[in-house]
């Protein structure tokens, strides 16, 4: 199956049934890693050096890359959810490391447990895939590392950095349509928790403003650094979406710091 194809069908399945995607490309979700992450995020940070160390990652050239924004599957364009599929590559020995590193209290869209049985199923095969292919910051045959390393960076900075936590949809028969529609209730359920609970602070070491303060801040940065060459009429939708959510981000945090103060004070 040409590459691109199960996602594509995913798509256009989750869009026929009501639900608004676009495109998965945020700033602070970039090339360098943890090591571009904003400095509120310390607890995502922390677990995220843990597994980058486990994975015999090069924290100097990984450090120094551009911050060029890593492109996903999907954001659901309501809550800002990420929305990942994840194919029979995605399921390796590295990817049971990282996993096994999240902290307890990760808020996850998917069930760990389950993928790290897919992991255990399938690791003998997913392993080989690719095996020899370099990766800039995992060095030689690094790529099955860095593939691992950025699921995890997706997994952890999405809640640390505002957003609902990331959804996971295992597809293994490359049936992007069908995997959609065996886990439409469970994708649905998880976006209206989302749309209820967009916001609501998820790591008790990160205030929400601050958090959303300091994406709007990394947004407004990369937008400066796209050559005019660049904003095409993608571009300028892109934008227009990640700064809307920003600025609802914004209000709903503000909102809710000064109601928490009123009550405190009364």
């Amino acid at each position: 199956m040409p590459v691109g194809d199960c996602q594509r069908a995913f798509g256009a399945a989750a869009e026929s049934d009501g639900l608004e995607l676009g495109p998965s490309r945020v700033p602070w979700i970039n090339q360098r890693g943890h090591f571009g992450l904003p400095s509120g995020c310390r607890v995502a940070i922390r677990t995220l050096a843990a597994i980058f160390a486990a994975l015999d990652g090069d924290p100097e050239a990984q450090s120094t890359k551009r911050t060029t924004p890593l492109t996903g599957d999907f954001v659901d364009l309501r809550t800002g959810t990420l929305i990942e599929v994840d194919e029979s590559q995605h399921f390796t020995s590295f990817r049971a490391t990282t996993l096994g590193l999240y902290p307890a209290e990760a808020p996850l869209g998917f069930h760990r447990d389950h993928y790290l049985g897919l992991c255990r199923e399938l690791a003998p095969r997913s392993d080989r895939y690719r095996a020899s292919k370099d990766a800039a910051g995992f060095g030689s045959g690094g790529r099955q590392r860095q593939r691992a390393y950025h699921d995890a960076l997706r997994d952890l900075a999405a809640p640390a950095c505002g957003r609902p936590p990331v959804i996971r949809v295992a597809v293994l028969d490359g049936d992007g349509a069908g995997a959609y529609r065996r886990d439409r209730d469970r994708i649905r359920h998880l976006l209206e928790d989302a749309k209820a609970e967009t916001g609501a602070e998820r790591d008790g070491t990160v205030p929400p403003l601050a958090a959303a303060v300091s994406e709007l801040k990394t947004l407004l940065a990369e937008f400066d650094r796209v050559r005019p060459s660049d904003m095409d009429e993608r571009f300028y939708i892109h934008a227009y979406n990640e700064l809307d959510l920003a600025g609802r981000t914004i209000v709903d945090a503000f909102d809710r710091e000064r109601d928490t103060g009123e009550g405190q004070r009364k």
